[in-house]
C-alpha cells in the first residue's frame, strides 16, 4: 500500500468520523419515532402572546387607579370570586408560596389579586395585611374588558395568568398544575428573560 492511498484512507476515516454522528443523528431525530418531545413548560403557552386590552383600570381597594401593568415586573395575577370563601382563600395562599419560593428572583415579581367590587377588596386586605402584605388588590369593574379578555369560561376558579413586564399575556395555569411545576417555569422564565 502507498503512502498516498494510506493517507486518503486516514482522510476518509476521519471524515467518516465526524460526520457519521452527524448523519446518525440526524436521521434518530427526523426519520424516527425518537423525537423529545419539544416541551419544557408545564403552564400553557400563548403563541403568539396577546397584550393587555389598554383600556383596563386598575383600582385600589381605596378607589385610587393603579399602574401596576406599566412597570418593570411580571406578574402572577388571579381573579378572585365575591366572596372568596376556603377555596379561594387557599388559591392565594398558594400563589404566596409559588412567589416566595422564588426567593432572591421574587423581586421581579408582583402578585395580584383581582376582585369585582371594593368592599371585597377592603376585606381582604385587612387579612392580606398581616399574613400577606405583598399581595396587590386591585378592583376591576365586571364590564371592563380586561375581565372579557382574561376570563375564558374554559378557565375554572383558581387559574393563575402571568403576564410580562410590557402588558402581555403570556401564560395560564390550571388549579391543578403543581406549585414546584409552576416554580420550574418562573425561575426559567426569569432566567432567561431580558425584561423585568
Amino acid at each position: 500500500m502507498s503512502v498516498k492511498s494510506s493517507s486518503r484512507v486516514q482522510f476518509y476515516l476521519l471524515v467518516a468520523l465526524f460526520f457519521g454522528p452527524l448523519l446518525v443523528a440526524t436521521w434518530l431525530y427526523f426519520g424516527t419515532s425518537l423525537r423529545p418531545s419539544g416541551q419544557t413548560h408545564h403552564g400553557n403557552l400563548l403563541d403568539p402572546v396577546r397584550p393587555l386590552p389598554a383600556a383596563t383600570q386598575w383600582l385600589t381597594p381605596e378607589g385610587d387607579v393603579a399602574k401596576d401593568l406599566s412597570g418593570d415586573l411580571w406578574t402572577l395575577l388571579q381573579f378572585v370570586p365575591d366572596p372568596c370563601e376556603e377555596a379561594c382563600q387557599n388559591d392565594l395562599y398558594r400563589s404566596r408560596q409559588v412567589w416566595l419560593a422564588l426567593d432572591r428572583r421574587r423581586v421581579r415579581v408582583q402578585r395580584i389579586a383581582v376582585v369585582t367590587n371594593a368592599a371585597e377588596a377592603e376585606a381582604l386586605a385587612e387579612i392580606a395585611e398581616d399574613v400577606d402584605p405583598n399581595l396587590k388588590l386591585r378592583v376591576v369593574e365586571p364590564g371592563d374588558p380586561l375581565r372579557a379578555f382574561l376570563r375564558d369560561p374554559a378557565h375554572p376558579q383558581g387559574t393563575f395568568y402571568v403576564i410580562d413586564p410590557i402588558g402581555n399575556w403570556v401564560l395560564w395555569y390550571s388549579p391543578e398544575t403543581d406549585l414546584r411545576d409552576i416554580h420550574t417555569d418562573f425561575k426559567k422564565l426569569l432566567r432567561l428573560s431580558k425584561i423585568g
